[in-house]
């Protein structure tokens, strides 16, 4: 899943891939809400003054906007009275803001209830439901002159979803080091038990050492909850390539792991081959999930899928053949060159897959829990590392670019709102324990409770 060598790339050519983020992915966010929010924008008819200037209204239909060229500027939305609210949806014209935050008033004092990097087009803002008469947006610090073209404020309700998913990835290794909380899978639904095999140049999966005992930990670990597992398979190590394997030895790749997952009376597969290239490849790769999605759906059992948004080339059979995509967002960096953004690592991404032609409900929506240097060097930073885990709305700590408790409820409501099958967590092993209050996998069970409901 973490390709060194993707994110070896030097940061300046992120950078520059990122600037042309909207053309990179093939898709435009439109300013005008792809989450399909119809609750009441409460900022509708409220009196807006301060920086703003007395009485402008955000309105981007009669193309009212915010200028701001001094930090810390800032604009008082007046309901008149009390709302209870828990988001904003906030649109600029290009991408300047660097910080902003959001204060509600209260007992005639303004308390913080959200920080974040960015806002660029159709930024979702979530946070604990308060209610107020007034809420304050303050641009902390930007790059350019800002151009805010609409605030809208909102009491979002809860989707109603059916089996809205939380996805993990755990590695064998892992099992029995205590690097696991037990408690995670109160919310898990399922894991993606990655790295248990390869195949060989004729298509046989080979385990790793220990990966069977390692199994067996993980069943008894997550008890009687229920948490549906796939095994993931990687890719032939040497000897020869994927290409290759599928080429010559296509039958015996697909029984191979349909025996597998029979054998170790697991739910599905998941593979996770980076990166197909030209059409001779993705051609194959098609053919193969057809083919193992055929044989698996034959059992009940599930396929799933891990994928960049770059570059995809799968056959509409093929899409139509998996169960989840595991949206790897957070290979992707944003229009700054930071990685794990709201933009970048979430809307723009998911959008991606679905002009390619997956439906929404297949999309497991990546979250990093490891974090990456400015510095473009292909390391990355384990989230639970205390010189990191400090704050919980900055993205931004001692050099490493990381999700934090608010990008994850941000992201975990954005699924949700637009009607994604769920949250794809890599990996497992990086979090805090669930009983702390930074942990990120707790975050998204919090936003779930939030955005979420069983039709």
């Amino acid at each position: 899943m973490k390709n060194v060598i993707k994110k070896a790339w030097p940061l300046v050519v992120a950078a520059v891939l990122a600037v042309a983020l909207l053309i990179f992915y093939g898709v435009t966010l439109s300013g005008g809400n792809n989450l399909g929010i119809t609750e009441e924008n409460l900022a509708d008819g409220a009196t807006v003054y301060g920086s703003a200037g007395a009485g402008m209204a955000f309105d981007s239909g009669r193309m009212t906007a915010w200028n701001v060229s001094e930090k810390g500027a800032e604009a008082v939305v007046d309901f008149g009275q009390e709302r209870e609210i828990n988001a904003l949806l906030l649109n600029e014209t290009g991408y300047n803001v660097k910080q902003f935050s959001v204060y509600y008033e209260n007992g005639g004092e303004w308390e913080l209830c959200y920080r974040q990097c960015e806002i660029g087009v159709d930024r979702l803002a979530t946070f604990y439901p308060v209610t107020t008469k007034k809420i304050k947006v303050v641009i902390d610090d930007f790059k350019n002159t800002v151009r805010i073209s609409d605030i809208a404020v909102y009491n979002l309700q809860a989707r109603e979803i059916n089996d809205f998913r939380v996805s993990t990835y755990i590695r064998p290794e892992h099992i029995g080091q205590g690097l696991i909380d037990p408690d995670c899978f109160d919310i898990v639904t399922d894991v993606q038990f990655i790295a248990y095999g390869n195949f060989d140049p004729e298509g046989n999966v080979v385990p790793v050492e220990g990966a069977d005992k390692a199994l067996k930990g993980l069943k008894d670990m997550i008890g009687k909850r229920d948490v549906s597992i796939t095994v993931t398979v990687f890719p032939v190590r040497e000897g020869a390539t994927m290409a290759d394997v599928y080429r010559d030895h296509m039958d015996n790749a697909v029984q191979s792991i349909v025996n597998l997952v029979e054998e170790l009376d697991v739910d599905g597969a998941d593979f996770d081959w980076e990166y197909p290239h030209g059409s001779e490849e993705w051609a194959l790769y098609s053919e193969f999930i057809v083919r193992l999605g055929e044989e698996l759906h034959k059992t009940g059992k599930e396929l799933s899928i891990a994928l960049s948004p770059w570059g995809v080339n799968l056959s509409q059979e093929a899409i139509d053949s998996i169960d989840q995509l595991q949206l790897m967002s957070y290979d992707m960096f944003d229009y700054k060159g930071d990685n794990n953004s709201y933009s970048g690592a979430a809307a723009c991404a998911a959008e991606y897959f679905i002009s390619c032609g997956f439906a929404p409900g297949q999309l497991n929506l990546g979250i990093s829990f490891y974090g990456r240097p400015d510095d473009g060097s292909g390391v990355w930073v384990n989230y639970r590392d205390e010189n990191y885990t400090q704050d919980e709305y900055i993205m931004y700590q001692n050099g490493v670019w990381f999700n934090t408790v608010t990008t994850v409820r941000d992201k975990t409501a954005y699924a949700a709102l637009r009607g994604l099958g769920g949250i794809m967590i890599f990996s497992q092993d990086e979090d805090l324990p669930v009983s702390d209050p930074l942990s990120l996998t707790a975050q998204i069970g919090k936003a779930i409770d939030m955005f979420v409901k069983e039709a």
